[in-house]
């Protein structure tokens, strides 16, 4: 199996829905709630994203200041990713090459 088949993060380095569900499903496999908290700052931003496209059509004028915003958010999102990505690596739950454990 390939990287880019098997692989939890799309070509911009952040998690795709698809993933995000997976790991979200999984999510309960700590008894804290640090991996869905991440989850819900990584949908909260993918929605920001949406929105600040949205606000580059709009206002034409301020399409400079909606770029650097949209771009800032692209990479915290990219961030906040592979930070949740590494902790569920760090609480076993993921592989090494990117697939989740099965459950005990």
């Amino acid at each position: 199996m390939s990287f880019e088949e098997n692989s939890l993060l799309d070509q911009n380095g952040k998690l795709t829905k698809d993933s995000i569900q997976k790991l979200k499903d999984n999510a309960d496999m700590l008894e804290c709630q640090c991996p869905s908290k991440l989850i819900e700052i990584i949908e909260l931003i993918n929605n920001y994203e949406a929105y600040t496209d949205d606000c580059i059509l709009k206002y034409p004028n301020d399409k400079t200041t909606h770029e650097w915003l949209k771009y800032s958010a692209i990479n915290i999102n990219k961030l906040l990713s592979s930070t949740l990505l590494q902790l569920a690596r760090l609480e076993g739950f993921l592989t090494d090459n990117n697939t989740i454990k099965k459950r005990r």
